[in-house]
């Protein structure tokens, strides 16, 4: 156990911005394909509730935003 936390301290804190960045690139992608399904969903007949596809579409798309925002701020913070 102490040669796995010494492992994690020896990492420098750009190790982790990149670690950090690269997972809310993964949420905002994955945001935006669930998006378009959900989108689709609505376009084409489902037996799911358009009201509620439609909340799920605006509520992910705040998710992706604010996912590609924290990419954006932490790719570009120097050091």
């Amino acid at each position: 156990m102490s040669k796995f936390l010494n492992k994690i301290m020896k990492k420098s804190t750009s190790d982790y911005r990149g670690e950090l960045s690269r997972a809310h690139l993964i949420i905002a992608l994955l945001s935006i394909c669930i998006i378009v399904l959900l989108s689709l969903g609505v376009v084409e007949p489902v037996k799911y509730d358009q009201t509620l596809a439609a909340a799920c579409v605006v509520l992910l798309s705040i998710v992706a935003l604010i996912s590609l925002y924290m990419v954006y701020a932490l790719s570009s913070k120097k050091k």
